[in-house]
């Protein structure tokens, strides 16, 4: 074997390994983006992304297909009605939290926390599904 044939297998092995993890990630970012698209979408867009992954991973039928869309309607909207139901016990428990906190810093720092706490909350509500959303 010569001497270049080690290197340029190294390389070959370093240029197929790059490749493959290279897709691998592209894949796992596209699915992700498809997947986030589809629960940013319209009512019902992320249930009918479930059907479809489900469908084309289990072949499922057209009975089955109906079956499985409207466990998940229904799945979904019990999730919304509990987090519509807990939203306002966890609001609560991070307010308590928050203003133990504050009791604890000296004014400049409970004015700094206050903007923090602020800001955080803003971030929540823009960041919260929507009622459509489980």
């Amino acid at each position: 074997m010569p001497k270049n044939a080690k290197a340029i297998a190294g390389i070959l092995l370093v240029f197929l390994l790059g490749a493959v993890s290279g897709s691998l990630v592209t894949h796992a970012v596209y699915r992700a983006c498809r997947e986030k698209s589809a629960s940013d979408g319209p009512p019902g867009a992320r249930e009918e992304q479930i059907v479809k992954r489900l469908s084309g991973e289990l072949s499922l039928d057209s009975g089955q297909q109906e079956q499985v869309r409207g466990i998940i309607h229904e799945t979904h909207t019990a999730i919304r009605e509990m987090r519509g139901q807990m939203r306002p016990r966890i609001e609560a428990v991070l307010e308590q939290g928050q203003t133990r906190i504050s009791a604890v810093l000296r004014p400049e720092q409970r004015e700094k926390f206050a903007k923090i706490t602020a800001e955080r909350k803003a971030r929540r509500l823009r960041e919260r599904p929507s009622p459509e959303q489980p």
